[in-house]
């Protein structure tokens, strides 16, 4: 799967991973499975995929949250949901025993699921996908609801990588959000995933969060690092309760500023490089020798919608209600409300609401974002050549927007190369923006940068 078209960097999709879902133009509604469906059939039964798993259900409604998930308290809801994903695999024209490079679980929470709704759900995708001989599977996890039984379906079942949602150690920020958390509970969690093998280990914080300060935040950093993770990611809150209405419960007034948010995202950047970790992107820190450490180093670091990854492009195939499937040319989803898309299944038709098959200006601004967010440079007029497309017109497009990051020293302009300096990078998506042809319009509809 590609990274992030460029049109991505919107944020009508809220949520601790910024990783939003345009609204028109960049998404036309659509029902036909088609969409998702032929260029499924186009690809070699040898090539491998991306596979990403939507697991919709949690305990509890964390006020945060901007994700497609639904509070479920009777654990028979899982069954329904396993028997409604292997209909969706049923119906996609899958060849047997295609290999996948990278798994992933995320939600919602899929340790929501028992630990024998979660050997099931592993099952099922066997009976689809093969392990390609250095495949990666990850799984995002609640501490609250992971249990020592979880862990060890996840080391049989091969994970190599998991990920604790920590957002927050500090109690008066925890109870603000509506977010059971225990340090102690985590550090219990993440020796017990090392001690059967899964050594991979990712917490993810936020910053922005109500009465979050520097000084609170700096000991959850400390915390976290205490534990030694191989990465973290450290996320804005984006408050947007027009999309998300439940975020209306938080005391607003409790909210940080913008000068305020600024300081808690220069606190994480300082105690984190000063704990021997890696600047990742806009959103990640890693250890120095970890794999997205060293691609960034190499300058081959991609970005898609799992995330950034060290590993090359590939087509990425989600399941599960929300989930998106991308290809070169088109990115689809799956219908998010949770009873539509049983309604969809129970039906017989693969649920899919909402895609776009791009076009060559799409493809070349995807790969142009993808530049900046990851590797921070991007030839401009290359990358418009390979598709095709206008480079010179698209970068002067783009100037009048550039031109006060340039004088700031935020971004630089060489020829046809736009590249983002070091004292630059934490405005990376600024930059990005300059090429976002959709972004204009209603702009303001979406959360703050920093």
């Amino acid at each position: 799967m590609l990274p992030e078209p460029a049109f991505l960097l919107r944020h009508d999709r809220p949520g601790p991973r910024y990783t939003s879902y345009p609204t028109a133009p960049a998404w036309q509604a659509v029902d036909d499975a088609r969409l998702l469906t032929e260029p499924i059939a186009r690809l070699r039964p040898d090539e491998a995929v991306s596979v990403y798993v939507h697991v919709p259900f949690c305990k509890e409604q964390c006020l945060y949250c901007g994700c497609h998930m639904v509070v479920a308290g009777r654990q028979s809801a899982g069954d329904r949901y396993l028997d409604a994903l292997a209909r969706q695999l049923e119906l996609l024209p899958l060849p047997p025993g295609q290999p996948v490079v990278r798994l992933h679980l995320g939600g919602g929470t899929p340790t929501w699921l028992s630990p024998g709704q979660l050997r099931r759900l592993y099952a099922l995708l066997a009976t689809r996908w093969t392990d390609a001989p250095d495949a990666v599977r990850s799984v995002e996890a609640d501490p609250e609801v992971t249990t020592e039984a979880h862990l060890d379906v996840l080391a049989e079942a091969g994970v190599q990588r998991l990920s604790f949602g920590v957002q927050s150690f500090d109690a008066d920020v925890l109870a603000a959000v509506h977010r059971p958390q225990a340090a102690a509970r985590v550090a219990e969690l993440v020796d017990g995933a090392r001690a059967r093998g899964i050594h991979a280990i990712n917490l993810d914080l936020m910053y922005g969060l109500p009465h979050q300060t520097p000084a609170t935040l700096a000991r959850t950093l400390a915390t976290a690092v205490s534990m030694r993770p191989d990465r973290l990611a450290v996320f804005g809150y984006a408050h947007v309760p027009w999309v998300k209405p439940h975020q209306a419960r938080l005391d607003a007034t409790a909210l940080p500023d913008a000068p305020a948010r600024l300081d808690l995202l220069l606190t994480a950047h300082r105690s984190l490089r000063d704990a021997g970790y890696v600047p990742i992107g806009f959103d990640h820190f890693a250890l120095p020798d970890d794999s997205l450490a060293v691609a960034a180093r190499s300058g081959t670091l991609q970005r898609d919608f799992m995330g950034y990854t060290a590993r090359p492009p590939s087509a990425m195939i989600g399941l599960g209600p929300s989930a998106i499937s991308q290809f070169d040319d088109r990115f689809v989803q799956m219908e998010p409300h949770l009873g539509r898309w049983y309604r969809a299944l129970d039906a017989g038709r693969t649920p899919v609401v909402k895609g776009r098959v791009l076009s060559a200006d799409d493809r070349f601004r995807r790969d142009v974002i993808a530049a900046l967010t990851c590797n921070h440079q991007a030839d401009v007029r290359a990358l418009a050549a390979a598709h095709g497309v206008d480079g010179v017109a698209a970068l002067d497009a783009a100037r009048p927007q550039l031109a006060p990051l340039v004088a700031e020293g935020i971004a630089t302009i060489d020829g046809g190369v736009v590249g983002i300096p070091e004292r630059g990078r934490l405005l990376v998506r600024n930059v990005a923006m300059a090429f976002d042809a959709y972004l204009a319009p209603d702009a303001g509809r979406f959360s703050r940068v920093i």
